[in-house]
């Protein structure tokens, strides 16, 4: 039987499948693995079962990660943030508009990978060339977007915890306006928006029981009538989770307001407002 292990390179980055071969390894352990980056430390967050394991070939860890391992990797560490500060210093004297973020070697040194930010296109060829000659590696400058900034950095999200993206989100799933719309959200983007500036990922969490929900009630402004009663009246508001609407009946000069669970109503004429009218959606 194989001894398949799942490990991640970052906190919450993507997971990769590797052999353990004849390793006795546990979760937490940290393993010596080629990647496409070249060899890296990675840690198991992943023991496969079974059930779990595919029949395909999986590529082999180099070894378990000893303690000079390690010690190499501080080290790297050390002088990826010394890289940090000359590239920095290098792309201010070329007058580059960009936000350096963070640096880090591969475990053997061979490469170096640059993080930044820009709003636009950046010419950073000669930053490269400057760089490659002081440090004598593969130089990559990567330009992530801002959702990816924040992960960088401890922040807390409304909710009082730390953002999701530090904690377990591994990709960025598109989140739109009319996802808050559907929940029944007032659309107020400064409570809207998570520490990255874009809407907050958590919107899209519960949207499948939302969107469930939504197809077993009436909309606000429809006309409905009262399965028992046979009265007929408007709807008003809907509490989509609970599945219930207040309904509104006008009698000669009076009005009147129920709340009733959706089953115990039926549609007598649909508004004529649409479902996606003036929703303006929003992707990172």
């Amino acid at each position: 039987m194989k001894n398949i292990i799942g490990v991640r390179f970052k906190r919450t980055g993507k997971l990769f499948f590797y052999d353990a071969k004849d390793n006795e390894l546990k979760i937490s352990d940290l393993v010596l693995v080629n990647s496409e980056h070249g060899e890296e430390l990675a840690r198991v967050v992943k023991i496969l079962d079974e059930k779990e394991i595919q029949d395909k070939e999986y590529d082999e860890i180099i070894r378990k990660a000893t303690q000079e391992d390690i010690s190499i990797i501080k080290e790297n560490e050390k002088k990826a943030n010394e890289a940090l500060i000359f590239c920095r210093e290098e792309a201010k004297k070329l007058g580059l508009v960009m936000k350096i973020l963070t640096a880090e070697y591969t475990f053997d040194m061979s490469k170096l990978i640059i993080y930044f930010v820009s709003e636009d296109r950046v010419d950073f060829r000669e930053l490269v060339k400057n760089i490659a000659s002081k440090y004598r590696a593969r130089i990559e400058l990567r330009q992530i977007g801002s959702r990816d900034e924040t992960k960088l950095y401890p922040s807390l999200g409304m909710c009082g915890k730390e953002i999701c993206c530090r904690t377990y989100l591994q990709d960025f799933d598109p989140v739109t306006i009319k996802m808050a719309k559907e929940q029944g959200l007032q659309i107020n983007m400064s409570k809207l928006s998570g520490a990255c500036g874009k809407l907050m990922c958590c919107l899209r969490y519960e949207e499948d029981s939302y969107k469930d929900n939504l197809k077993k009630l009436p909309r606000v402004g429809d006309i409905i009538e009262v399965k028992e009663s046979k009265e007929t009246g408007k709807v008003i508001s809907v509490d989509i989770l609970g599945l219930k609407v207040k309904v509104k009946f006008e009698e000669d000069d009076d009005e009147r307001y129920e709340v009733y669970p959706a089953n115990e109503l039926k549609w007598k004429e649909r508004s004529n407002v649409k479902d996606d009218e003036n929703i303006e959606e929003e992707k990172d």
